[in-house]
């Protein structure tokens, strides 16, 4: 299932293409996936960062918590019913040790998306930090952690846009663009 995009990039700005005006990501409202609760989705016209701990999603290498993962499905539908958007914040709550366990990370970010893939209020995933660590001082180009995250993405999901923290950006010497795309500072 293939969205059209509803949203793009603009001088590191999210815009929605509809009308080009922009969409703040100032006082974001910000949802831990293990405390989501269906009934409480974001307010209308307000951005939502839904922050999905790894170890939520993944219980164990290749076994993903599918209940959670569905009421995380009804709670970003219910932003859909009130015109609202919403982008998901990957955690992995340690840097990496090594490109295995990246890719494991990838791989369930990318099982996350194909759970939720017919969410329009979805519209994008942030660079998770522990990527950008290991491209620290780097470019975010076509070798960097963080572009392999968005080409792993966008294999299906290419509608999405991409954010990055602007305070990571800072603290690890990045800018806000990859070798693809213009990234949504935060």
């Amino acid at each position: 299932m293939k969205f059209d995009p509803l949203v793009k990039v603009r001088e590191n700005k999210l815009v929605k293409i509809s009308d080009n005006s922009e969409i703040s990501v100032e006082n974001l409202n910000v949802v831990q996936l293990k405390n989501i609760a269906v009934e409480a989705a974001g307010k209308k016209g307000r951005l939502t960062a839904c922050v999905c701990s790894w170890s939520e999603v993944e219980l164990s290498e290749g076994n993903y918590n599918e209940e959670l993962l569905a009421k995380f499905r009804d709670y970003l539908k219910k932003i859909e019913e009130k015109s609202s958007y919403a982008f998901i914040v990957p955690k992995a709550e340690k840097s990496f040790a090594d490109a295995d366990q990246a890719d494991s990370f990838i791989k369930s970010m990318v099982h996350l998306a194909r759970r939720v893939k017919d969410c329009t209020s979805v519209v994008g995933f942030a660079l998770a930090s522990e990527l950008l660590e290991k491209d620290a001082g780097k470019t975010l180009d076509e070798n960097s952690w963080s572009q392999w995250f968005i080409n792993e993405m966008n294999v299906k999901h290419s509608h999405y846009v991409y954010f990055a923290f602007g305070a990571d950006l800072k603290k690890y010497g990045l800018d806000g663009r990859t070798c693809t795309n213009e990234l949504v500072i935060y």
